[in-house]
């Protein structure tokens, strides 16, 4: 089985998302899912629902049996401990993971890698501007900027270019994580954000100074 990602949290503040062994995965493909319901008009699964899944709702066990039953979708592998799915395009493309909480058997964070066929407008014309940005190196030739929308349930990431580049309207979106709002906070509280510059110079978000950092953990008192 291919390597599964893990929970959101983890993925933020570990860079697991952006980051790992070998040699990654391209960032902007055309042969990833061919998706464009996070800035569709679809009222009955509205993010954070991804394909009638919703993070916090579904069960583990109602999410694959969706998966299997998708006709955009084959190659759906599991493992139950912890529970988690990863499943490929009908054209073979790796795109899409998620993992459920071990405890209540829920799901708790979807990614899914999309096609070039939405944009940075397309997602600030629906949701508005992004309460917070996640800028990350992603090779030494790609970039990406995570937009955040804690309140709405998901993580985009557009590609701007290379460090060299400016954020545009119509860089396209490569990667979506949906996840439970009700875990937005525990997110923020163990993230490192930036303030959203509109369209500047990559360079800019990378320099930024962040506007929320990671909450010390506490340390363990003797006899705790």
């Amino acid at each position: 089985m291919r390597k599964l990602f893990l929970p959101i949290f983890a993925l933020l503040v570990l860079g697991g998302l952006l980051a790992g062994c070998g040699t990654p995965p391209p960032l902007v493909s055309n042969d990833y899912l061919n998706d464009t319901s996070l800035v569709g008009d679809d009222e009955s699964c509205e993010a954070p629902c991804f394909r009638g899944i919703v993070p916090g709702t579904t069960t583990f066990a109602d999410a694959v049996a969706k998966l299997k039953s998708d006709s955009l979708f084959k190659d759906v592998q599991t493992q139950d401990s912890p529970p988690q799915a990863a499943w490929s395009t009908q054209g073979g493309a790796q795109c899409c993971n998620l993992s459920a909480n071990e405890e209540t058997g829920l799901v708790e964070v979807i990614l899914v890698r999309t096609a070039p066929v939405m944009t940075l407008i397309d997602v600030i014309s629906k949701y508005g501007e992004p309460e917070y940005v996640v800028p990350q190196q992603y090779t030494e030739q790609e970039v990406a900027l995570g937009l955040l929308y804690p309140e709405k349930g998901f993580l985009a990431y557009v590609m701007p270019g290379n460090t060299s580049s400016t954020v545009a309207d119509q860089n396209p979106v490569v990667i979506v994580l949906y996840f439970n709002p009700a875990q937005s906070q525990e997110l923020i509280e163990g993230s490192t954000l930036f303030a959203w510059q509109g369209l500047a110079a990559f360079s800019s978000y990378q320099n930024a100074t962040p506007i929320v950092t990671p909450l010390p953990t506490p340390t363990p008192t003797p006899g705790s």
